[in-house]
């Protein structure tokens, strides 16, 4: 394969990657290949008996891929992204309000949730967008891409939300 996923990854944009919610989707043919075809390419590969996540560095963000241990099947992904990084390039959805611009545009409608020290949007298609202050500004450090149904991580983002509260 020689770096040929890892490739495809740096192409995808963190915008695309936002909205439609899952690796897969993003790329052409939408196909992950075997888990240990990846382990090559990855930078960081870690597990826990059950799960094995696969780490690939680009400029300003990783992109995590979690596999089950078992049988190697790909379950989700997620992207951490530098909120520090002033050479990262250009990542329209960076701050909240560049967040909530394109969702206008693209017509999706984001729920918040403040957990304190953290903004988290809910998109429709269960992707979690999460902004943490840095120099006093609101920018993104995390997407979370879909894993559970949007139903199941609105009621767990409310419980953690709920738990601030109390």
């Amino acid at each position: 394969m020689n770096g040929k996923f890892r490739a495809a990854i740096a192409t995808v944009p963190i915008e695309q990657y936002a909205f439609q919610g899952q690796l897969p989707l993003c790329l052409a043919g939408s196909a992950i290949p075997a888990l240990d075809a990846l382990k090559p390419q990855a930078d960081e590969v870690w597990g826990d008996g059950q799960h094995e996540v696969l780490t690939f560095h680009y400029a300003g963000h990783a992109v995590n891929m979690t596999f089950r241990c078992l049988d190697g099947t790909y379950l989700f992904d997620s992207v951490d992204v530098w909120a520090d990084c002033s050479d990262c390039g250009e990542i329209g959805i960076r701050t909240p309000e560049g967040l909530f611009l394109h969702a206008t545009g693209a017509g999706v409608k984001l729920e918040p949730f403040d957990l304190t020290d953290e903004l988290v949007y809910l998109l429709p298609n269960a992707v979690t967008i999460h902004y943490h202050k840095h120099d006093e500004q609101w920018m993104l450090t995390k997407i979370g891409g879909a894993f559970l149904n949007y139903e199941n991580t609105r009621a767990s983002l409310q419980t953690i939300m709920n738990g601030i509260s109390s």
